[in-house]
C-alpha cells in the first residue's frame, strides 16, 4: 500500500478526521440493542475494530515515529468524540451526562491512546521482512485470533456478538493479506496461531474458560 501519511499538517488532519468519524460511528451504533445476535452496540469494544483501523493508520505512516504519533492522534480523537457525540444521542449513559463528564472521560482515554501509540512504534516493525517483522505482526494477529475464537463461542452458545466476530475475521484476513510479504506468510500464520493459543490458554487459566464477554 502506498504511503500517504507524511510529516505535514494535511496528514495529521486526515488522521484526526478519521478518528472523529470512527468515534462518532461507534457512539451511534450504541443506539442498537445489546441483547440480540448482532450486538452492534459493542462495536467499539471489538479488538477487530481497534486492530483494523489502528493498523491502517500505522501502516500508512511514513516512519515508526509518525506511526506512533498518528496512532495516538487517531485513538485520542476517536475516543474523545465517542463521548462527545454520546451527549447528543437519545440514550442515557451512567457516566456521561454533561460536557464536563465527556471531557473528563476523553482526557482519561488519552492514556490508553498513548499506550497504543507506543505499541504502534513496536508493531511498525511488521513492515520489515525478517523475524522481528514476523513477530511484530503476529502479536496483533494472535490477539485477533484469540478474540475471534472467544466471540465465535459466544455466537454459538449465547447468540451474541456475531458482528464483532465477523469484524475480527475481516481484520485477520486483511492484515494477513495486505501487510506481509508472501514468502513469510506461512511463518506469520503459524506464529499468529501460536500467539492466539497462548492467549487463550492464559485466559482459561485466569478465568476458567475462554468464552468471549
Amino acid at each position: 500500500m502506498n504511503l500517504v501519511l507524511k510529516k505535514d499538517v494535511k496528514s495529521f488532519v486526515i488522521v484526526i478526521i478519521f478518528g472523529i468519524l470512527m468515534g462518532s460511528l461507534c457512539a451511534v451504533l450504541d443506539l442498537f440493542p445489546y441483547d440480540n445476535i448482532w450486538t452492534f452496540s459493542s462495536f467499539s469494544g471489538s479488538l477487530g475494530f481497534w486492530a483494523i483501523t489502528g493498523m491502517i493508520v500505522l501502516m500508512q505512516s511514513d516512519n515508526y515515529k509518525l506511526a506512533g504519533i498518528n496512532t495516538f492522534l487517531y485513538f485520542a480523537f476517536m475516543n474523545a468524540f465517542f463521548f462527545f457525540v454520546y451527549l447528543l444521542l437519545p440514550i442515557a449513559h451512567p457516566r456521561i451526562t454533561t460536557f464536563l463528564d465527556a471531557s473528563i472521560s476523553a482526557l482519561y482515554w488519552t492514556i490508553p491512546s498513548f499506550i497504543c501509540g507506543i505499541c504502534a512504534i513496536i508493531t511498525y516493525q511488521a513492515k520489515k521482512n525478517n523475524w522481528l517483522g514476523i513477530v511484530a505482526l503476529s502479536l496483533p494477529l494472535g490477539l485477533l485470533i484469540s478474540e475471534f475464537v472467544s466471540l465465535g463461542l459466544s455466537v454459538i452458545i449465547n447468540h451474541k456478538y456475531l458482528f464483532q466476530t465477523i469484524i475480527d475475521l475481516i481484520g485477520i484476513v486483511l492484515i494477513f493479506i495486505l501487510y506481509k510479504d508472501k514468502k513469510s506468510s506461512i511463518k506469520v500464520l503459524l506464529t499468529s496461531i501460536l500467539v492466539g493459543l497462548i492467549i487463550l490458554l492464559i485466559q482459561f487459566l485466569l478465568y476458567g474458560g475462554i468464552l468471549g464477554y
